[in-house]
């Protein structure tokens, strides 16, 4: 990916711009709105007791000052259109206000030289704001997630910048080095007229196919006919459209549009705005498939590939998925089986009494299924906290891993957390994987494939675009670096096709790709085959073709399915197999998330599923049970035993095998790991960053009903293995307990309860329930 440059063209489609509903988290809120709130209408709103603090560039609320009868300290009186505002709750809120977009076109926004804390009454692109502000005259804007630094522009580190536009709703601090003015337009729907007062268009031809261009405005001229002519022009896919004249008293600071419409009168692309400030006006390039018909997003193409498509919601996956009826219809062991097996399938996990809370409301199942479709807000903090920790310093490529799993650790659980989770297993498997170990391969490998799927599944990506991203990658050709090897491990890898004679044809077309072994990069040269070859139902002549060709087959979407049904469920039979690949291939799904997502929440798996399970589904699920505070290099010991127990992440050319390794030296090291680097392993030093285990809120006093022994076995018990002790169990550990080690009794003793909670752990790590995942009786 380190050498090809895809310049995304996608047009964005909105039913309104305008929002009128402003979402609080609790906490810290960067944030501004397009209209006008008071105080007190803020207070009515969210609670007096709950707005704590308003900030902004100089003026403040704080409730403290209310609370000290100090009110006189307090100059903020209401929250105004432009201006940026640090927001502090003390619970998640919401405020509606009426936006001056509903009584206004455009409104004009004054930048003073130095910083300045603003917020965008509409939205606009970085390219929008560079138009208007000049590329020389913007230093840095900063969001409470995203960044632009023209810093990183002149050093040549463009990819350190992830802000991409101003949102509604979002507050910004914005540098400018000399005073300038930002003029926000919020319609662009009138269409822009001739010299003679006539709607101004064009035609031009594409493939073939004739095209009508169209133009939108903000505004209407000055007059309603003109001597002289306004002139804009440009490109569609790579061919000059003759400029289009318009009325020339348009007003300096006009907003345009640029629209293409097919013959059947579809729209099918269209430009961002363009802001008119010099005559001619060129509105660049503008892209699209001549096989897009729609202007719904799902419907965008690039490069003959769907880009987007439409996400599955869990009522319209065909692989079952499991309802707060079904699972509410339980038995008390069973929901806690099933509740733990979907939260260690996505790497996650509850202290026991927020499990109770939530199974007890009735609604657990709804509660993660919102939960997996809100976005996080907790991206930044955690991109900043991993940073401190410690990794292999000697080894880039086991440090980029470990960076992987602490993430994963950190992040709670959300949109971008299951966009994390799921570029992580697709990396694990033979589809992706960044293979480590192969020679030609790079230690930045791991991150570049990993943090490319991230983006794009952040940005909406469908599996399709991705895929034939990665099939285009220096990452790809450093594992199969031959045409032939290339082209054969495509075919079986993503279309299941075993067909020796098709390795040739494929070959063919990808004659004049290789791998510069030296560079580790990919090279395609310019003596690409011309002659078309028949595969699998079409013809293709280039890598290019060839690879889009796999994607658009009707066989992807199952190969993709059955990678990952053969990951999730590698205990049961071919025939159970073919089933659920069916099942989900009838569910149309565009989106990785849409195959992950679908097993995961499966009854099939939640209920039937018993296999063993991966060390991630083991030390994530269990970790967060027991309130685990990993060291600071927690994550460097971690990943160096994945590496002994031969479940190393992101490392094999192939991927993790989908059987978990069971042989005598890779489970013990397993065993080993879980035992004394997760149970066996409370954290005695609470100031000690070094020392790692779960934390007293696992098991102390105010954990309700472990005032016994008794209930302290139980809770452990529970968190753990899904189950109370048996009777057995009860009196074999009670004895050891209180009469063959110390006399730990006495449940009033953080010492006893210390103790007495290792004692149980060390003998839990015995069993295989810790290992494998249970069928639900």
């Amino acid at each position: 990916m380190k050498k090809i440059f895809l310049w995304l063209w996608l047009v964005v489609f909105s039913t309104s711009i305008f929002a009128n509903t402003l979402t609080l988290k609790s906490g810290w809120n960067l944030v501004g709105i397009n209209g006008q709130l008071s105080l007190s209408q803020m207070q009515t709103q969210l609670g007096n007791d709950n707005l704590l603090v308003v900030q902004g560039d100089d003026k403040v609320y704080k409730k403290a000052y209310v609370d000290a009868n100090q009110q006189a300290l307090n100059d903020f009186t209401s929250l105004d259109v432009a201006k940026g505002y640090w927001l502090k709750l003390a619970n998640a809120g919401t405020l509606t206000y009426t936006p001056i977009s509903s009584t206004s076109n455009n409104f004009t926004m004054n930048l003073k030289a130095g910083w300045n804390l603003i917020s965008a009454p509409t939205a606009m692109s970085l390219s929008e704001i560079k138009q208007q502000i000049s590329s020389d005259n913007l230093l840095v804007i900063q969001g409470s997630k995203d960044t632009y630094q023209k810093y990183y522009v002149d050093m040549k580190k463009e990819f350190l910048n992830d802000f991409t536009g101003f949102s509604v709703g979002s507050g910004y601090w914005i540098k400018v080095k000399n005073d300038v003015a930002l003029d926000f337009v919020f319609t662009v729907d009138k269409k822009a007229l001739d010299n003679q007062s006539q709607e101004s268009s064009s035609t031009i031809k594409i493939a073939g196919s004739e095209y009508t261009v169209k133009i939108l405005s903000s505004t209407t001229p000055t007059q309603e006919t003109s001597q002289g002519t306004l002139a804009i022009y440009g490109t569609i896919n790579g061919i000059s459209l003759n400029s289009i004249k318009l009325n020339d008293t348009y007003a300096i600071g006009t907003n345009f549009i640029i629209q293409i419409f097919n013959e059947s009168g579809n729209k099918v692309a269209e430009s961002e705005r363009i802001r008119y400030s010099t005559n001619p006006i060129n509105f660049g390039d503008i892209r699209f498939s001549t096989s897009s018909t729609s202007n719904n997003p799902s419907n965008i193409y690039l490069y003959g590939v769907n880009a987007f498509g439409d996400k599955l919601s869990f009522e319209e996956y065909k692989l079952a998925s499991i309802t707060d009826a079904e699972f509410n219809a339980l038995t008390p062991q069973n929901q806690r089986i099933v509740a733990n097996k979907l939260l260690s399938a996505l790497f996650y996990g509850l202290h026991k009494e927020k499990l109770d809370e939530m199974i007890n409301s009735g609604k657990f199942i709804s509660t993660i299924k919102e939960k997996v479709n809100t976005p996080n807000s907790d991206v930044s903090k955690v991109e900043e906290s991993i940073k401190k920790l410690s990794y292999d310093s000697w080894n880039k490529a086991n440090s980029n891993r470990e960076l992987i799993l602490a993430r994963l650790f950190y992040m709670d659980l959300g949109q971008a957390y299951i966009n994390r989770l799921s570029s992580y297993i697709l990396a694990q498997s033979i589809l992706f994987s960044p293979a480590s170990e192969v020679a030609t391969a790079d230690a930045s490998d791991i991150a570049t494939v990993y943090n490319s799927f991230v983006r794009y599944m952040d940005n909406g990506y469908s599996m399709q675009i991705m895929s034939y991203l990665y099939m285009m990658s220096d990452e790809n050709w450093e594992r199969f670096r031959s045409p032939e090897d290339n082209g054969r491990e495509m075919l079986e890898i993503f279309l299941l096709d075993f067909d020796d004679s098709n390795v040739p044809k494929a070959a063919i077309a990808l004659k004049d790709w290789r791998l510069d072994t030296t560079d580790r990069e990919l090279i395609i040269g310019l003596n690409q085959n011309t002659v078309p070859q028949e595969l699998f139902g079409t013809t293709v002549t280039n890598g290019f073709d060839f690879y889009r060709e796999i994607v658009n087959n009707s066989n992807f979407t199952k190969a993709i399915a059955t990678r990952l049904v053969n990951m999730y469920f590698s205990e049961f039979t071919s025939e159970q197999k073919n089933e659920i690949i069916s099942s989900i291939v009838a569910s149309n799904p565009t989106h990785f998330n849409d195959i992950i997502l679908q097993i995961i929440f499966s009854k099939e798996f939640l209920y039937n599923s018993s296999r063993v399970k991966s060390i991630e589904e083991t030390f994530y699920g269990i970790s967060k049970r027991l309130s685990f505070y990993p060291s600071i290099n927690y994550f460097y010991n971690m990943r160096s035993n994945m590496d002994s127990m031969n479940q190393s992440p992101l490392k094999y050319k192939l991927g993790r095998d989908k059987i978990i390794p069971t042989d005598t030296l890779s489970f013990a090291n397993y065993y080993s790991f879980i035992r004394g680097d997760v149970l066996v392993n409370g954290k005695t030093n609470s100031i000690d960053e070094y020392d790692s285990g779960w934390q007293y809120a696992f098991m102390g006093k105010s954990v309700a009903g472990t005032d016994t022994l008794n209930g302290l076995l139980e809770h452990i018990f529970l968190s753990v293995v899904d189950r109370k002790p048996t009777t057995q169990e009860k009196e074999m550990l009670s004895d050891y307990i209180i009469n063959k080690s110390r006399g730990y009794s006495n449940m009033d003793l953080d010492n006893n309860r210390y103790d007495t909670t290792i004692i149980v752990l060390e003998y839990l790590a015995r069993l295989s329930e810790v290992y494998t995942y249970q069928k639900i009786k």
